[in-house]
């Protein structure tokens, strides 16, 4: 992880798939369709943070 500290957290996901595509990184995936965060591969751009309509990535410090 670069930038910030912390994780993203996901949080009551509505599995909107809105997040998707604005990790350029490729660091979220899907288990039963809710977003999950591969911490190996974040960098913690926080583009699945704004792109998410419901707030359901939040940082967590």
């Amino acid at each position: 992880m670069q930038g910030k500290e912390g994780h993203i957290a996901v949080i009551g996901c509505r599995r909107c798939r809105k997040c998707d595509s604005a990790c350029t990184c490729r660091a979220l995936y899907r288990v039963d369709g809710l977003a999950r965060v591969d911490y190996s591969k974040c960098t913690m751009c926080m583009a699945c943070v704004k792109a998410c309509p419901n707030k359901a990535l939040v940082l967590i410090d």
